[in-house]
């Protein structure tokens, strides 16, 4: 797809991959709408981004309360009847490594799913009209290989890794819904990225992790498959 007169929205932009793939879209000629929980730092990544010639707009949105979803969206509707492309990029994991079934925290517990699994299903059911008016519309939802239930376990992050399955189910159940449409989901696992939550010893480099997110927003839709989980451009069975 080129995206050239396209309109993207990326959420959680401020920073790695979410702020990689803003400026990778835009550099591909899209209008990116960077939306991100606190003001002061989106207002200061999207500065940089325009310092650098690119299209890139702010909106404020907190993707852990429905209200700031909501209102991200009044905002965005105003200037764009059309969106083409949503990437749901926005993710927490604050759960302590060593948390075992009795030791759950409950609140962290709620947190993890409100931001990696509510705001990820109300970002797209209310951008999903916008969207709908798109010839060629893509969701990316971000996802993990913490979420595949097709292999062993890898690590530990209980309730990251059931936000994630629930991600994959989503994206699946979805897609359904959506068979009929010209609006197509994915679920990616970008692999373990150095970013701020995954941390300095992780394999891959930004370049790395953005570039299936990436592929998908811009691959023939007709060579993809919706409601499927990606990994380095093939699909991951989970």
């Amino acid at each position: 797809m080129d995206l050239k007169g396209k309109t993207a929205i990326v959420t959680g932009a401020t920073r790695g991959m979410g702020f990689a793939i803003a400026e990778k879209l835009a550099g591909l000629g899209a209008c990116v709408i960077m939306a991100c929980r606190e003001k002061k730092s989106g207002s200061k990544s999207v500065a940089a981004l325009k310092a650098k010639g690119l299209n890139v707009e702010f909106v404020e949105c907190d993707v852990e309360k429905i209200s700031s979803i909501d209102r991200a969206f009044a905002a965005v509707s105003k200037k764009h009847p059309v969106i083409d492309i949503l990437i749901n990029n926005a993710g927490i994991n604050s759960e302590p490594m060593e948390t075992k079934i009795e030791t759950i925290n409950l609140k962290i517990f709620e947190k993890i799913m409100n931001v990696n699994l509510r705001g990820t299903m109300w970002m797209i059911s209310k951008f999903l009209p916008l969207m709908k008016k798109s010839g060629d519309a893509r969701i990316i939802n971000f996802s993990s290989g913490l979420a595949q239930l097709s292999v062993p376990r890898m690590g530990p992050h209980i309730s990251y890794s059931i936000s994630k399955t629930a991600v994959n189910q989503l994206t699946w159940t979805f897609a359904d819904h959506l068979k009929d449409t010209k609006v197509k989901i994915y679920a990616v696992d970008p692999g373990w990225v150095k970013t701020d939550l995954g941390g300095p010893n992780a394999m891959l480099e930004l370049p790395e992790g953005i570039d299936t997110p990436i592929w998908l927003a811009t691959e023939d839709a007709s060579k993809l498959q919706s409601g499927l989980f990606y990994k380095e451009r093939k699909i991951l069975p989970w």
